[in-house]
């Protein structure tokens, strides 16, 4: 379980480092954008959305901004490239910048997913907690009937939460492909792993 952690934390903490340098802002626009029309379409709201969003990435956020900003101004030197004759020069001319575009619309992305977060965080933790109950109840009933917990289903429990939850932060984190509906859809999986879960937890 310890090598399976490592790993996703290695995916989790490179993933948001790379990603500027393989999508390009026009992608990752048109993924932010689409994001924030479902928002609206299913939050309602729009206001109350934008000024969130503000909110967030004004206090919490320009920070990263503001190192980019200055990435930019001390480290770009397309212009002396752009007109140098040299192929590979001129082909590597834009990336810093598109690289601190790329990074900005990622910040935005995360503020953005946050403040979805905040307006659902609610109506996920409730089932989330009656699964906790569930589980609870369903592990007595199992030790009044005398029925053994099942060691296997517990760890492919384990291991299905532990994938849903930095496959979470990995959608809040970059602004990748995934659909605003598979964070109701890994909580509704995740609700049904932690019931089963604790019932099966090993009486070690």
């Amino acid at each position: 379980m310890a090598k399976h952690i490592m790993i996703w934390l290695m995916v989790v903490f490179f993933t948001p480092l790379f990603l500027p340098y393989i999508m390009s802002p026009k992608l990752m626009s048109g993924f932010i954008r689409d994001d924030y029309k479902a928002a609206v379409q299913i939050l309602g709201d729009k206001q109350e959305i934008n000024h969130s969003l503000v909110g967030i990435y004004k206090r919490n956020l320009q920070v990263v901004t503001q190192f980019v900003n200055e990435f930019e101004g001390r480290y770009d030197d397309s212009d002396e490239f752009r007109y140098s004759g040299d192929g590979i020069g001129e082909t590597l001319a834009d990336i810093p910048n598109q690289w601190v575009g790329a990074v900005k619309l990622e910040v935005y992305s995360m503020a953005l997913r946050l403040v979805i977060m905040s307006k659902w965080l609610y109506w996920l933790a409730l089932p989330m907690l009656s699964a906790i109950i569930a589980g609870i109840y369903e592990r007595k009933l199992k030790a009044e009937t005398f029925s053994a917990s099942v060691p296997p289903i517990y760890n492919t429990a384990i291991h299905a939460l532990i994938a849903m939850s930095f496959l979470f932060i990995l959608w809040i984190l970059c602004p990748l492909p995934l659909p605003l509906m598979i964070v109701p859809g890994l909580s509704t999986l995740a609700t049904m792993f932690i019931s089963i879960g604790i019932t099966h937890y090993p009486n070690y």
